[in-house]
């Protein structure tokens, strides 16, 4: 049976894997005294695993648990050497733990080092989009709030002093709850939980999803050239999330039965959201203007559908909408962006971005009959009260036709006529 890799006792080296629905540490296999890359150990089972990140894995002073990603695989049995000298040689006091400043006792982690591994985590886990977000929750955020040195230390005073920082800075509640759960779950990785209250949360309105109208839609085709128009056609179609769409290649379109699929793409950095791929079916007039694009381009299949001049992901996607709006003469003209913008003098128009075609997508599918498991399904959503919140929005032909013949439609249309 193959046996799980260590050193002396001392450092393990693993891999983050995908079991069913779950990630897990497994150990790596090892035979002959060789790593078998990509192979651990299921319920002491030999299984090939190529998703996940290798880790080495030790104990310091105080039994506390540590663990460290290694992205080169070449590289994590050299990482796992170094490591055990160095576990051994503070064992054994010839050298000083590091893994705290000297004020704290080694056996207590400090919460600079903390935030450091669990965003050394959230970058290899994660997308390049929520790594941003996490580094600047807690590396600017909670460190500029939080004084305590210690992760056992943390406590509710510090949670609700982070709050008021943010509040401070001028973020909404909505904003400070997301950035609320985003520390809760770092310090949760460290055991450390109920932290603060159920009246601590903060409250915020659920807005309904807008989008965009018929007329809305119609005039930023009728101004759009044909490259940008088939993107827009494409998003209110698929209702693709904007870095799904940057990363869709002419193989992921299946042209004979009318779908599109979000899949993983390693050399973007791309992952779908929840880890799950995913097909939407497309209208047919799509289908068939897609298949003429590809024709005209003459394009491969691991080609992009909407690249940027070089051929990867066009990362100003939401800019095409803000210019076609403009162009239609759809600006309100009041925006003000936080960099002092006006949408009055350019595309900055903050009621037209590329996130509202979702929005329109899953709205105009509820008010035609499509039921909510099946939107649930096409939206790429894991719980399905975030496609519930789009139930706020619709309105049905039977609601508007019992309106209408009610006594109070014929109380406003007496009103009117006299």
């Amino acid at each position: 049976m193959p046996r799980r890799h260590k050193y002396a006792n001392r450092v393990k080296i693993l891999k983050y894997v995908k079991v069913g629905e779950k990630w897990r540490f497994a150990n790596v296999v090892e035979k002959s005294g060789k790593l078998v890359r990509d192979h651990v150990l299921i319920a002491s089972l030999d299984e090939h695993h190529s998703e996940g990140t290798y880790y080495i894995e030790w104990y310091e002073i105080g039994n506390r648990r540590r663990r460290k990603a290694v992205r080169d695989f070449a590289a994590v049995v050299e990482e796992a050497r170094r490591k055990a000298i160095e576990v051994e040689a503070v064992r054994a006091g010839v050298v000083e733990t590091r893994s705290a400043p000297a004020s704290i006792p080694s056996a207590r982690l400090g919460l600079g080092t903390a935030i450091d591994n669990y965003l050394e985590f959230i970058e290899n886990h994660r997308s390049p989009r929520t790594y941003l977000t996490y580094r600047y929750t807690l590396n600017k955020l909670f460190r500029q709030s939080c004084t305590t040195q210690s992760v056992e230390d943390v406590s509710r005073g510090d949670i609700l002093k982070f709050m008021t920082h943010c509040y401070a800075l001028g973020l909404g509640h909505r904003t400070v709850y997301d950035k609320l759960v985003v520390v809760l779950q770092m310090l949760k990785r460290y055991d450390k939980t109920k932290l603060i209250q159920a009246s601590d949360w903060p409250n915020y309105v659920e807005k309904i999803r807008v989008i965009y109208e018929p007329e809305e839609i119609q005039a930023m085709l009728r101004h759009a050239d044909d490259e940008e128009a088939i993107f827009l056609k494409f998003m209110v179609g698929s209702g693709f999330r904007d870095r799904e769409a940057q990363c869709v290649t002419w193989r992921d379109v299946d042209f004979h039965n009318s779908v599109v699929r979000v899949t993983t793409k390693p050399i973007w950095r791309f992952r779908p959201k929840n880890w799950e791929e995913r097909c939407v079916p497309l209208p047919t007039a799509l289908i068939q203007q897609l298949q003429t694009l590809k024709e005209r381009r003459n394009a491969l299949p691991a080609q992009l559908v909407f690249p940027n001049s070089k051929g990867n992901p066009n990362t100003e996607t939401d800019m095409i909408v803000k210019r076609v709006a403009e162009r239609a003469k759809l600006n309100c003209g009041q925006c003000i962006t936080k960099h002092g913008n006006r949408c009055s003098k350019g595309p900055y128009c903050q009621h037209y971005f590329l996130h509202k075609f979702r929005h329109t997508f899953a709205t105009e599918h509820l008010r035609h009959g499509v039921d909510i498991r099946t939107l649930q399904t096409w939206m790429g959503h894991r719980d399905i009260k975030s496609t519930m919140v789009y139930l706020k929005g619709v309105q049905s032909k039977d609601v508007l036709e019992k309106i209408n013949a009610g006594a109070l439609a014929g109380y406003v249309a007496r009103a009117a006529s006299d």
